[in-house]
């Protein structure tokens, strides 16, 4: 084994233990796509968070999901104590956005805050149903 392939394993040890440090300081609360499927069809009080920016939720967003920017969760959780003791899933583009959304609800209470796993993109890659109200006809 060359310099490239020692390389390849001393990323992937890394990627690992990345994740497991994640997971291991609450990043571990995801919900599957299925899963929200099913929550939306049982529990009409489920929160869904959208924490992108507007024109990115615009473009398409999961149906019945509130649009609240990543950087304004803070400023606007009154809006969401209605939620505080319900189930509230969030979720942005890739995932970064909505962990920090994620942990800023939790440290404020709030205590089933759940991440929608492969978020927006993989929601869009698996044909799930969307509203695009600036969608242009």
């Amino acid at each position: 084994m060359g310099w490239t392939g020692i390389s390849v394993l001393c990323l992937l040890a890394i990627a690992v233990i990345v994740l497991i440090l994640y997971r291991s300081r609450g990043g571990g609360n995801f919900i599957s796509q299925s899963q929200l499927v099913e929550w939306k069809k049982q529990e009409p009080e489920l929160c869904i968070l959208d924490v992108r920016s507007a024109d990115e939720y615009n473009s398409g967003h999961i149906t019945g999901s509130i649009n609240i920017g990543r950087k304004k969760i803070s400023a606007r959780l009154n809006e969401l104590m209605l939620y505080k003791d319900r189930k509230v899933v969030v979720y942005c583009e890739m995932g970064i956005r909505a962990r920090v959304a994620q942990s800023a609800l939790v440290k404020a209470g709030f205590s089933n805050v759940y991440h929608l796993a492969g978020d927006m993109h993989a929601w869009r890659q698996a044909g799930l149903p969307m509203d695009t109200p600036g969608a242009r006809t």
